[in-house]
């Protein structure tokens, strides 16, 4: 059972690192030819559970090579919230909530992770597979930069 950050952390290179992803502190990153993906998750100062932030970069517009490029300046964000209630993704990663029981949370989160979290990476991971998925997920448009927009040649009002 997940009760403290370090044990979250442990459960999650479990289902990562299988996947090809390397964590870099609290985020998870894969690269592949033309795109680097991560899913970064740590703890709010302000509410004390867990956030967590998905996302890409296109590797031509970092300008130079970083394997590790700093999650909050990705070329597109998606948010878990976006397949599953909010409600019940923050009460998951509320550590504090104990209204989980057993291995309910990690079960959970294996579905999270199984059905949304791998799928959206693994679509974004490519350039056919991102202009794919700015028509196939609501309101990833909206979460993309105007410069990825403009170096794919996507309209920006799409």
């Amino acid at each position: 059972m997940i009760s403290n950050g370090k044990e979250l952390y442990i459960f999650l290179d479990d289902l990562f690192k299988p996947q090809g992803f390397v964590r870099k502190k609290d985020t998870y990153y894969r690269s592949s030819q033309d795109c680097i993906v991560f899913f970064s998750i740590g703890k709010s100062e302000f509410v004390g559970r867990y956030e967590s932030v998905m996302g890409g970069f296109y590797k031509k517009l970092l300008g130079e090579e970083v394997e590790f490029p700093k999650y909050f300046e990705s070329h597109l964000r998606y948010g878990l919230e976006n397949f599953v209630d909010k409600s019940l993704v923050r009460r998951v990663f509320d550590l504090k909530n104990g209204e989980f029981r057993g291995n309910e949370r990690e079960i959970l989160i294996r579905e999270f992770f199984e059905l949304y979290i791998i799928p959206f990476l693994k679509d974004v991971s490519t350039i056919d597979g991102i202009k794919e998925s700015l028509r196939k997920y609501e309101g990833l448009t909206n979460r993309t930069t105007v410069d990825l927009k403009a170096a794919l040649g996507i309209p920006f009002e799409q």
